[in-house]
């Protein structure tokens, strides 16, 4: 068998965050955490204007980390805007927020089917299995997630970059991802629906790319995958 160990995303991959739109869940989180605000701090501030300097702070510093692909610091984020209504943030505000907020996210979220199937067989071949994901959410929230769905016990490490402070394709988290499976390259494979993260990134380093493709993102980058499923059971034929 080639393979020693099968790498996964996870958003769009094994579990579905986009239920609704990011802009509908933005909104959505802002509504939840809006009225704690207030019952915290006495200030009121309308979800509409919480939504418009999260997204717009949100999107800069994306821009901004591009380049040197590092993770944005959501605590520091968080404070900063809330920092800019005039609201002091003591006694673990910041954090507060970001739990509200994305209360709604996590509420909507939903299993890709076949993951638990493909998961098992993985496991029953004897092949490690881990987790390389982008996130801005801090890494417990999509643990507990995983752990709802009965997948989390089935992976040998799980690593996300509001952890490890890089986004993919950061060539030093799939290298992580190698030194933590204990693998080499040639003997991995990287199974994610995001062309440039998912398939350049891993195949930068010499382990096969396999896209999980998903309606509505762009693949339009000049990478060709190892291989590309629609269905998470295709992986099979891969696999073994």
């Amino acid at each position: 068998m080639k393979y020693e160990m099968v790498i996964f995303d996870l958003g769009s991959t094994l579990i579905n965050y986009e239920n609704h739109p990011w802009t509908e869940l933005g909104m959505m989180g802002c509504r939840n955490a809006a009225p704690m605000i207030k019952e915290v701090t006495g200030i009121e501030i309308s979800p509409a204007r919480l939504w418009d300097a999260f997204s717009l702070t949100i999107d800069q510093m994306f821009k901004v980390n591009t380049e040197d692909l590092r993770e944005i610091d959501l605590r520091a984020v968080t404070s900063e805007i809330l920092a800019d209504f005039g609201i002091g943030v003591t006694d673990g505000l910041p954090l507060r927020f970001i739990e509200a907020y994305y209360q709604p996210v996590t509420e909507q979220v939903s299993l890709i089917p076949g993951a638990v199937e493909i998961l098992t067989e993985i496991r029953k071949a004897g092949m490690k299995i881990g987790l390389v994901s982008n996130t801005i959410f801090p890494a417990e929230y999509h643990r507990r997630e995983m752990r709802n769905f009965g997948i989390f016990d089935y992976f040998d490490f799980t690593l996300f970059s509001s952890e490890r402070k890089i986004r993919k394709p950061n060539k030093e988290f799939y290298l992580a991802a190698l030194s933590l499976g204990g693998t080499k390259p040639e003997n991995s494979i990287f199974i994610g629906d995001r062309l440039i993260e998912d398939v350049g990134g891993p195949q930068s380093v010499g382990i096969d790319g396999v896209l999980k493709y998903t309606d509505g993102r762009d693949y339009s980058a000049d990478i060709k995958p190892f291989a590309t499923i629609h269905e998470l059971g295709e992986l099979e034929n891969i696999l073994f």
